[in-house]
């Protein structure tokens, strides 16, 4: 007996065994109740929630020999011939693989065929923005004028890359991603089903890693059960999937905040060690840290996906909110470089040393402020907000009076980029000095004639002399 995987033995057959989609399921059946029913859908969300089981069970629905019925037999020939992907009238389409105009014409010709043995004669397109601009023109003839016996399901994981044209035409049913605590149980239950031995944190780390996809989740369980002889521990999932747990990321938190550098380096390292994807470390330093930023803020337990346990060690944290935030906002901002790197390693290693730099609020002033304490102030804030800002800063000299703060550079390129992030260096000096500030930045004087071949390049290239 050939071996099925568990994702499509436990595929769900009825609307009531579709996990957390119950705002879709109950709208499907009311238009079943009815007898209102449309002739084109368009279910779209991320990949794995159910989007072509619910466009299956909706056909099993119309087609049923007891149909239209929100509870189809599942003996019936039709019930039995979708369900084994084999029936006559239910077409499914591959949006990526039949993004033609050809194969969309043949759908159109043999649209105007009556059903065989259904009520209905379905298509499910998969993936269908993956289809060509001709393709959509013409499929819209059909769906503006469709035969009374053919309905239309459109699945997609980008709904914003459908033309407004089919959009129109279609009602629409968004699919939300699967909570933590909705794939457990799903799991659970298989597991119960299947007499897999699993420990809960087993379970509650691959909802996790399987991001809110009930597929992925089914497919890491698939693989833990080949894997591993016996009982499934959360380290199982760890080694097989290079995913990394809630303790990893609190102690790399933890050791940022203390400010130890090397702990810090060794942890990420080892991680790396370990199996996992310096960009996963990344944007799972990333995620712990917006799991702290809502404990913080005392958010509802249903919207964070943690448990009580990882609760109470982001809570042992000695941080504030507003460091909270300038650390993601940095760590954000690095996410460009970290992606583009051509060693992710490095730069992981230097965007979470950057962030040991990083003291939370911005610096008050003391009474007595002088023009050295200022400029150090102001570096404390940029390196954060805006490195490129604060090494220009680091080089020029900064005075202020009640009024002014004027900052002297030594090239007119430096005061250029100075002046263009004017309102940044504005806002920050008014938060340390606490008043209104007029900011002047200027050369020196005795560096002025050094620009004057600068000037000639741009005036020659520009058409007009910086001023």
């Amino acid at each position: 007996m050939n071996h099925r995987i568990i994702s499509l033995r436990y595929r769900p057959q009825d609307f009531d065994e579709l996990t957390g989609q119950a705002h879709v399921v109950l709208s499907l059946k009311g238009a079943i109740k009815s007898q209102r029913i449309g002739h084109a859908f368009l279910f779209s969300g991320p990949r794995g929630i159910g989007k072509t089981t619910a466009a299956r069970i909706f056909a099993k629905s119309l087609n049923c020999v007891q149909g239209p019925t929100i509870h189809p037999c599942q003996k019936c020939q039709s019930c039995q011939e979708i369900k084994l992907s084999r029936s006559i009238d239910v077409v499914e389409i591959d949006g990526a693989s039949n993004r033609g105009i050809d194969e969309i014409r043949n759908l159109r010709e043999s649209a105007q065929y009556s059903p065989l043995y259904g009520k209905y004669k379905i298509y499910i397109i998969d993936e269908v923005h993956m289809l060509t601009a001709e393709a959509f023109n013409a499929l819209l003839k059909t769906l503006e004028e469709p035969p009374p016996s053919v309905k239309f399901v459109f699945a997609t994981t980008n709904p914003t890359r459908v033309p407004q044209t089919i959009l129109s035409r279609c009602e629409r049913f968004a699919f939300k991603r699967l909570s933590v605590k909705e794939i457990c149980s799903r799991l659970k239950s298989i597991a119960e089903k299947e007499a897999i031995d699993i420990t809960d944190k087993a379970l509650h780390y691959i909802a996790l890693r399987a991001d809110g996809s009930i597929r992925d989740a089914e497919s890491i369980l698939e693989q833990l059960v080949s894997f591993v002889e016996g009982t499934i521990t959360e380290d199982h999932v760890f080694k097989l999937v290079g995913f990394l747990s809630s303790e990893f990321y609190y102690n790399v938190v933890r050791q940022i905040i203390e400010g130890n550098y090397a702990e810090v380096l060794t942890a990420v390292n080892s991680g790396i060690e370990e199996g996992a994807d310096p960009l996963e470390i990344y944007r799972g330093v990333v995620d712990y840290l917006r799991a702290a930023l809502l404990v913080s803020s005392n958010m509802p337990q249903e919207f964070m996906d943690l448990s009580d346990e990882e609760i109470d060690h982001i809570r042992s944290l000695d941080i504030d909110r507003e460091k909270i935030i300038r650390m993601v906002e940095a760590l954000l901002k690095s996410e460009d470089m970290v992606r583009r790197s051509i060693n992710t390693r490095i730069a992981i290693e230097l965007v979470f040393c950057q962030l040991l730099q990083i003291d939370g609020p911005a610096p008050t002033p003391r009474e007595g402020t002088n023009k050295g304490d200022l400029k150090q102030q102001l570096l404390a804030v940029l390196q954060a907000e805006s490195p490129k800002l604060a090494a220009l800063i680091q080089k020029s000299s900064l005075e202020a009076d009640e009024k002014n703060v004027r900052i002297t550079v030594d090239q007119e390129f430096s005061r250029k980029i100075l002046v263009e992030g004017g309102h940044l260096l504005q806002a920050v000096l008014r938060k340390i000095l606490k008043r209104d500030i007029e900011l002047v930045v200027e050369v020196a004087e005795n560096k002025k004639k050094d620009n004057n071949l600068e000037n000639a390049i741009r005036a020659l290239f520009d058409g007009e002399e910086v001023r």
